[in-house]
């Protein structure tokens, strides 16, 4: 289970209405510190203003917006310009949304010059905020805003990691070095969960090189006890950057914009489930609600069932009794489970099809078409299928 979630503590002001929608953002999306610094200030507007009143009060706010960016030093204006653009686009009010977008671009190019500046203590903060706000730009389906934070984070990036890289070898204790190497796999985990392959591809190799001096460092340790103890601290710090990894993967811009957009598009006053995020269920489940397992347990267990079944209805999927569906199937991923083992059924397009491509393991998938003309069947001999855990709606 992932132990992060992304949660936007959404605050008001007089003339803004919240978008309760928006609310539902809690996700399970990532929320490692680089991640969650700016979503505080998120500002959205309610999308069911009267019609009547709407572009006023729309080109209102806009208007207050774009003044105060003209002469921002921080990232307060943007959050209200996102806001403007996204409900404009709602609500059918093109000119407002692209004047908006616009603000808000040229808002980011002189927050991202200011950052860039030598020397200045802004650039992991404003990335960070950046990276909140390429979540919402993503999620809304704004154009302009996202090419220009795009633009903004290839330039942020390498900067920050460089200032890290350096605080790292200046840092004066072990606990110091322990924590910037955390801080560095951190920011490839940020880069990771928006998809900016190449950019965490770099950070990676910086991070497996300071790794490996520390390692050096601490196998040079002659106290016994202190060098096992430095020994220890790396190798948790190498398995916590690799879960956060995992996390990224599970909870990218792309599943997370999918999953949003599947919450909005339930029906009004339907019944819901509690949030994935404030619900413990396994990680595979929570990444998305697309996927199918068949649970198969080794000999009927009523305890791991029930909790089998609870997991399952957590997550927003359905216990049902018939087999998982084959039509549009991607790829099948074979587990462990407790009592048994599972299978699960990714299906082409969904935001399960990237996650498990990077969580399961080459040797457990087995395609579509390489399926045995038998039909799926469990690893084990003694596993019975005991539970099929499927999408909404396939009852």
């Amino acid at each position: 289970m992932i132990g992060f979630a992304l949660r936007l503590a959404l605050s008001s002001s007089s003339h803004i209405i919240m978008n309760p929608s928006i609310l539902t953002r809690a996700l399970r999306a990532f929320s490692f510190r680089l991640l969650i610094a700016g979503v505080a200030a998120i500002m959205l507007l309610e999308p069911a203003a009267a019609a009547d009143d709407g572009a006023a009060e729309l080109q209102s706010t806009f208007e207050e917006a774009a003044h105060d960016s003209k002469t921002a030093d921080d990232l307060g204006p943007a959050y209200v310009l996102l806001g403007v653009a996204e409900t404009a686009q709602k609500q059918n009010y093109p000119q407002i949304a692209a004047k908006a977008a616009t603000a808000f671009a040229e808002l980011v190019k002189h927050i991202t010059a200011t950052a860039l500046k030598p020397g200045s203590p802004i650039a992991e903060d404003i990335l960070a905020q950046f990276v909140d706000l390429r979540f919402v730009a993503r999620t809304s389906n704004l154009p302009l805003p996202q090419a220009a934070l795009d633009e903004a984070m290839a330039s942020l990036f390498p900067i920050v990691s460089a200032s890290l890289q350096s605080k790292l070898d200046d840092a004066a204790t072990w606990a110091d070095k322990l924590n910037y190497a955390m801080e560095l796999g951190d920011l490839q985990a940020s880069a990771t969960q928006i998809m900016k392959d190449d950019v965490a591809s770099n950070i990676e190799a910086a991070f497996e090189v300071k790794v490996a001096q520390l390692e050096k460092s601490a196998n040079a340790e002659t106290n016994e006890a202190e060098r096992a103890s430095m020994i220890e601290g790396v190798a948790r710090t190498r398995k916590m950057r690799d879960d956060r990894i995992i996390d990224a993967h599970a909870n990218n811009i792309n599943i997370v914009a999918a999953l949003m957009e599947r919450q909005a598009n339930q029906p009004s006053g339907a019944s819901t489930a509690r949030p994935i995020s404030e619900v413990e269920v396994p990680e595979e489940l929570a990444a998305g609600t697309s996927s199918c397992i068949e649970t198969g347990l080794m000999q009927q267990n009523a305890v791991l069932l029930r909790g089998t079944q609870l997991d399952c209805i957590n997550s927003g999927r359905v216990p049902k009794q018939d087999r998982c569906a084959k039509t549009n199937l991607a790829f099948l991923c074979y587990d462990e489970a407790p009592g048994g083992e599972k299978i699960t059924y990714v299906y082409r397009g969904t935001p399960e099809e990237l996650y498990f491509q990077h969580r399961c393991p080459a040797e457990n998938i087995v395609r579509a078409d390489k399926i045995p003309a038998t039909g799926v069947t469990f690893r084990s001999s003694n596993a019975a299928l005991s539970l099929t855990c499927a999408p909404p709606g396939a009852e």
